[in-house]
């Protein structure tokens, strides 16, 4: 037994030894910072379509291009940005007369929640949004409204190019409520987007008189 002890004993020894043996005689250090800004200025960052009607129809729009940043002279390593338009729901304090806005957030099973507990989620405009670009530079795709939710709008700016900047418009088709429609509902629908389901895009009667929202985000995929 003590000769067992004896050898772990040194094992312990030759083990510290070596980790000894591998201390440095020099230092130096590589200071590494990097200052981070944003690459978009998106303006303006609300657009309110007020009270509307059943199949009234209405364009709003905002406008996509550089952060000041992005765009200084001496800041020449990247010239493009590829971006994309996704749509979520809007939260607020109340779905009748909302004072505050809120936006929402993913729980465990990826169902949306509202990240501001007290607050709930307006009834959801996305699908009547169309997000249509002036397309100058020809390298915009755009989404027609009546549309499913999870649709995507994309986009490019140059900062070498003649145009350096998006326009968009967003444009509200209103929709009708369940039971209440218009002879010509299937006709206002097919004059925005003919690949639509017009008994798919009627609104639920019970959310008559509400405020409807959807927030859109402007999200940067590349930079190059």
């Amino acid at each position: 037994m003590k000769k067992k002890i004896a050898l772990a004993g040194i094992a312990v020894f030759a083990a510290l030894g070596s980790v000894a043996g591998l201390s440095a005689f020099e230092a130096y250090v590589i200071n590494v910072t990097a200052q981070i800004e944003n690459a978009l200025f998106v303006h303006p960052e609300a657009r309110d379509f007020g009270t509307m009607f059943p199949q009234e129809y209405k364009e709003l729009g905002f406008f996509v291009t550089f952060s000041e940043s992005f765009s200084t002279r001496d800041q020449d390593r990247v010239s493009k940005i590829d971006y994309q338009i996704k749509q979520k729901p809007k939260c607020a304090d109340s779905v009748t007369n909302p004072t505050e806005f809120s936006k929402v957030t993913e729980d465990e099973n990826g169902e949306f929640i509202c990240q501001n507990p007290g607050h709930v989620m307006l009834p959801l405009l996305c699908p009547y949004l169309s997000k249509t670009p002036a397309n100058l530079d020809g390298n915009d795709v755009g989404i027609p409204a009546f549309h499913d939710p999870a649709a995507i709008a994309t986009g490019t700016i140059n900062k070498q190019a003649a145009h350096v900047g998006d326009n968009w418009t967003i444009d509200l088709a209103v929709p009708c409520f369940e039971g209440q429609c218009a002879q010509d509902w299937s006709l206002f629908v097919e004059s925005h987007n003919p690949d639509a389901d017009p008994d798919e895009f009627m609104a639920n009667p019970e959310d008559e008189s509400k405020v409807f929202g959807c927030d859109l985000w402007v999200e940067v995929t590349r930079i190059y």
